[in-house]
C-alpha cells in the first residue's frame, strides 16, 4: 500500500493541533500524496492505531503529535512485528512535530516550523533507526529517543501533571527539574549491560539515550548515533542534593557524561533490577511503568523522513 496514514495526537501542543493539524495534510495531499487520518482519543490510543494501521498494510506513517506520539506510534509498530515477524524494515515514519519539547526530531534535524517539516516528507529523503524494546512486567514498549529512571521519570512525571494544567514550552521542563533533584529518593538498584554488571547501589538518575536530546535540548548521553545498533546509559549514583543539582547543570552544557562519578556505557542489552523500592521509569516523556526493566537493541531499523 503506498498510500500514507496520519496518527494525529489532537491533544498535543495543550490541544491546539486539533486546529491545526489539517493545514499539513492539505499540503501533502495538494502536492499529490494520498493520506488517510485517524485521531487518538486517549492515552495510549496512537499505540493501537498504528497496529491496526499496519495489521490493514499501512507502511508509510506519519505522527502527528510531540515525542509520546512518536512514542506510541513505534511502540504499536513493535508490537505488530513481534506478533507477526514482520521486518520494521518495511515501514517508513515521517514525524510532524505538533508538540511541546519535540526532543526527537533535534537528532534527525527535522525543522520545528511546520510547514518545513511538512515538505520533508515530501521531499522523500530517508535515514535509519534501530528499534529499541523495553520490557516490562506489564508489556513492552519502544524508546523512540531517551529514557530515564529515577530523577529523570520524576521530573517527566512532574512536567506531565503541569502540562495538563495547561503549562507549556520547552523551559518546562528546565523549571521541574530542580524542584524534583530535592524532592527525589534514592533509591538502590543493579545495572547490567550487556552481561557485565556496571553498577550497584543507590540512585539518583539513570539516563538511557537511542537519540541525544531530551527536556527541550538537554544532553545527558554522549552524542552518539541512533543507526549504529548500540545504545548509551548515564548513571548518577547515591549523590546527596547539592550534588545532584551541580551535576545536572552539566546536562545544560552538553558535558554531563564527562564529569567525575558519571557511570557511562555503551550496550546492546541492559537490565535495571531493583534492591529496594522500585523506581518509575520514563520512555519519551511517558511514564509506562516501573523497576525492573530490559533496554534492548532489536537489531531491527525503521526508516525515517529526514530533510
Amino acid at each position: 500500500m503506498d498510500k500514507w496514514i496520519m496518527i494525529v495526537n489532537p491533544a498535543s501542543a495543550s490541544a491546539t493541533t486539533k486546529d491545526t493539524w489539517q493545514a499539513s495534510r492539505k499540503i501533502l495531499t495538494d502536492n499529490g500524496l494520498t493520506v488517510d487520518s485517524v485521531c487518538t482519543g486517549r492515552p495510549g490510543h496512537g499505540i493501537e492505531l498504528a497496529r491496526e494501521a499496519a495489521e490493514k498494510g499501512y507502511r508509510k506513517i506519519i505522527a502527528v503529535g510531540g515525542d509520546g506520539t512518536i512514542h506510541e506510534v513505534m511502540t504499536g509498530l513493535l508490537r505488530f512485528s513481534d506478533a507477526t515477524g514482520t521486518d520494521l524494515g518495511e515501514f517508513t515514519m515521517a514525524v510532524l512535530p505538533y508538540g511541546t519539547g519535540n526532543d526527537w526530531i533535534k537528532t534527525p534535524g527535522i525543522p520545528k516550523e511546520m510547514e518545513a517539516a511538512t515538505r520533508c516528507i515530501l521531499s522523500g529523503h530517508t535515514g535509519l533507526e534501530d528499534v529499541v524494546r523495553v520490557t516490562f512486567d506489564n508489556g513492552v514498549f519502544c524508546m523512540a529517543n531517551v529514557g530515564g529512571v529515577g530523577l529523570d521519570a520524576n521530573i517527566c512525571y512532574n512536567t506531565n501533571k503541569l502540562k495538563k494544567k495547561g503549562y507549556k514550552g520547552d523551559l518546562l521542563y528546565k523549571m521541574v527539574a530542580p524542584y524534583s533533584i530535592f524532592a527525589k529518593s534514592r533509591y538502590p538498584v543493579e545495572v547490567i549491560c550487556d552481561g557485565r554488571t556496571i553498577y550497584s547501589g543507590k540512585l539518583f538518575s539513570a539516563v538511557i539515550g537511542n537519540g541525544t536530546y531530551r527536556g527541550g535540548g538537554i544532553r545527558q548521553t554522549e552524542a552518539g548515533r541512533w543507526d549504529d545498533g548500540q545504545l548509551e546509559v548515564s548513571i548518577m549514583g547515591g549523590v546527596n542534593h547539592i550534588k545532584g543539582l551541580k551535576l545536572m547543570m552539566h546536562a545544560l552544557s552538553g558535558d554531563f557524561p564527562q564529569q567525575k562519578g558519571i557511570v557511562s556505557a555503551r550496550f546492546r542489552k541492559m537490565t535495571v533490577k531493583p534492591l529496594g523500592k522500585p523506581h518509575r521509569i520514563e520512555l519519551d516523556g511517558e511514564i509506562p511503568g516501573v523497576l525492573p526493566a530490559t533496554f534492548e537493541a532489536t537489531g531491527q531499523q525503521i526508516h525515517i523522513i529526514i530533510p
